[in-house]
């Protein structure tokens, strides 16, 4: 068909493809254009995208005048007119055609035949073009179900291409996965769906736009199996057809994905295209599309059929914690994959189940701090006795949940791990929660809280005496517990008193009595005695001092046991250095137990720098299930640990550490040699599970 020459623009208006295209690019709103062109691709009730070419170029209009009433047809000679103007569904700047003439009907035009990376790289765009491929994938858009998707597998290039959709075509389009297909359809850089930035693809119309070359196999899983993980690279498995394995379930969740321990030990994650997986333990075998998150390879979009496979049996469950999962040998944050696919066993207390109509079914735990996913829903009744705030022990496959890869992405990161139950006894109850649950609180706060609505519905006159009583409440409160902060504090210093200054006070006062005795006839002996109360007399006052300094101190609102220490320490250093690493939870220690330890701590650094001439002293703890471990190390000249001065040489630390250390039912043990400095180790035994209240 001839075209007349194309008119230049004149007053604003573009009369040709290329004009408008250019207005277009320029992202100029508003401009008018009145063209002849033919119709390449004509709209239809569902898209009202159609494209035109001319003596000048290719492009893509919006139909605004007669649509979704569409009578154009491919090889149509039309005169359109209107403006560019931005669509509101995808602020999209396009050239919108207010009116349309048809001046005579043609022949329709014969698509282009293209190379899947011209057409990525824009040299075709609003073309019409064929290209040729493998199905890899077809689905129904579940943001706007007017568009159905077909992922064509060129080479190692992956060409998306868009059918307007009725209601037949996801499940016609299902059927060619596989199947080598030609499609022909305008290259569009502009997405006419929801998801915008899907970049370019290919508009195309159902059934006319798609033949098919070779039909999909008619035995989905006689395809070749899939190769070990070691021989193959991300870029060569974007463009491998599909791809088979076998071997037996070692976990389903979420009713799509399972995950297969090949005969050969190979762990396979298989993401099915239909939510009716198999059950646990089955021998299966699998057909899909490889993929791969870069350190396994998996199949996607994935069928499956029983099939019976000699296996060995799978082994038991290991015990492991969070900390070994996520951390390396050094204490180094590291997903440690090796476990992916392993059956493992966690021990942790139930923070939340899922509800009645979740089906996830994914129970939450709380492990020592981090809260993991046990997903049971290819087997809800394994979480029927649980309930939140009861420790469980569970087992089940051990599964890091990532993305696959994708082609100029970034490497897909490990989202964290989820213990997939297996069998309903995989959940076994620890212990049960107390009684007093939160949900029960809340329940008496509400009951509460509705009593005080009705009260003041019943009688609005009492809301100012209820609120000067309620202050007045709050007054009473704020002064009865600060007086019961303070009878606290004056008993654990009565008590303080009583164990120091008063018993060596009571042993000052008998060696005074016995050298009063002694002071006639054997001088020696009583001037002993009197050297004896004197070191009484000067360890009370040193305890005095620490009590007193104690009552100033505030190292007990510190945060950390860490900066308690350093606080606590600080004023006694004077140029011995001090290393502290105690990796206790201040929140797990009460202030009584706090404040015996910052005492015991402070009393052997004096030790070291007082009798050991130390200069470095080390300060380290822990926690172990519901031990407590300390120790104090310095490289001062040492002490005989079996022979060394005690309470009746007038030395009273080590006799008053000792004391500490039995209130707690604890453990002390010295090392130390003789110019190779001491280490003190204690042990206290704490209740609630290494939790105090």
């Amino acid at each position: 068909m001839a075209f007349r020459p194309a008119l230049r623009a004149e007053d604003g208006v573009s009369r040709s493809a290329s004009d408008l295209d250019a207005a277009l690019d320029a992202g100029k709103a508003g401009v008018g254009f009145d063209l002849e062109a033919v119709v390449t691709f004509p709209c239809d009730r569902i898209c009202n995208a159609y494209a035109v070419k001319d003596a000048t170029g290719e492009i893509v209009l919006r139909e605004g005048a007669f649509w979704p009433e569409c009578p154009l047809k491919a090889g149509d000679r039309i005169r359109a007119k209107g403006a560019t103007d931005f669509i509101s569904s995808s602020h999209l700047l396009f050239g919108v055609s207010t009116n349309v003439e048809i001046l005579s009907r043609g022949p329709a035009p014969k698509p282009v035949d293209a190379d899947a990376g011209e057409l990525l790289e824009g040299r075709f765009d609003c073309r019409l073009v064929r290209i040729e491929g493998v199905v890899r994938d077809a689905f129904l858009d579940e943001i706007d179900v007017k568009w159905t998707y077909l992922v064509l597998q060129c080479g190692r290039d992956c060409i998306y291409a868009c059918f307007t959709s009725t209601g037949d075509e996801s499940a016609a389009l299902g059927k060619l996965i596989g199947a080598k297909v030609s499609l022909s359809g305008i290259c569009t850089p502009d997405n006419p769906g929801a998801r915008r930035m899907i970049g370019r693809l290919m508009l195309c119309r159902w059934p006319d736009s798609l033949a098919i070359l070779r039909p999909a196999p008619s035995a989905p899983f006689d395809v070749p199996l899939l190769e070990t993980v070691s021989k193959m690279h991300a870029s060569a498995i974007s463009g491998m057809e599909r791809r088979r394995a076998d071997g037996r379930v070692i976990a389903v969740w979420r009713e799509r994905h399972i995950l297969l321990r090949t005969r050969d030990g190979v762990i396979v994650r298989a993401d099915l295209a239909e939510s009716s997986p198999p059950r646990y333990g089955e021998t299966v075998e699998v057909a899909g599309q490889p993929e791969t998150d870069l350190y396994r390879l998996n199949l996607s979009r994935a069928i499956w059929r029983v099939r019976r496979i000699a296996m060995p049996p799978e082994p038991a469950a290991i015990p492991v914690t969070v900390k070994s999962l996520l951390t390396d040998r050094n204490g180094r944050s590291a997903v440690q994959t090796r476990y992916h696919g392993r059956a493992i066993t966690l021990n942790g207390m139930v923070r939340s189940m899922p509800s009645a109509d979740d089906r996830a079914g994914r129970m939450y735990l709380d492990c020592d701090g981090h809260i993991v996913p046990v997903d049971a829903s290819a087997c809800h009744g394994a979480l029927g006795a649980a309930r939140i705030g009861c420790r469980v022990e569970v087992s089940g496959t051990c599964v890091f949940e990532t993305e696959n890869w994708r082609q100029n992405a970034p490497f897909p990161h490990v989202d964290g791990f989820v213990l997939v139950v297996r069998a309903p006894d995989d959940v076994r109850i620890v212990s049960n929660p107390p009684w007093w649950t939160t949900g029960r609180l809340l329940s008496v706060i509400g009951a509460l809280i509705a009593a005080l609505a009705g009260i003041f519905a019943w009688n609005r006159s009492l809301n100012r005496l209820a609120e000067r009583r309620g202050r007045e409440l709050t007054e009473e409160t704020v002064a009865r517990v600060t007086a019961d902060l303070k009878v606290d504090e004056r008993t654990r210093l009565a008590i303080e008193l009583h164990d120091a200054l008063s018993q060596n006070l009571t042993g000052a006062a008998l060696e005074i009595e016995a050298s009063d005795v002694l002071i006639d006839g054997d001088p020696t002996k009583a001037h002993r005695h009197l050297g004896i109360a004197a070191k009484t007399i000067k360890s009370c006052r040193e305890e005095l001092r620490n009590c007193l300094w104690d009552l100033r101190n505030d190292a007990l609102g510190e945060k950390t046991m860490d900066e308690a220490i350093r606080r606590t320490l600080a004023p006694l250093m004077d140029g011995t250095g001090l290393a502290v690493r105690f990796n206790v939870p201040r929140e797990r220690l009460s202030d009584d137990t706090a404040h015996a330890i910052l005492r015991i701590v402070r009393e052997l650094a004096q030790n070291a720098m007082r009798h050991g001439r130390a200069r470095t002293v080390k300060v380290a703890g822990s926690m172990e299930q519901d031990i407590l471990r300390f120790s104090v190390q310095d490289d001062g000249c040492g002490f005989d640990t079996e022979n060394h001065p005690g309470v009746p040489e007038g030395h009273f630390g080590l006799q008053g550490i000792r004391e500490r250390v039995n209130r707690f039912g604890g453990e002390m043990s010295m090392k130390s040699d003789p110019g190779k400095g001491a280490k003190i180790a204690i042990a206290l035994k704490l209740g609630n599970g290494g939790h105090e209240t």
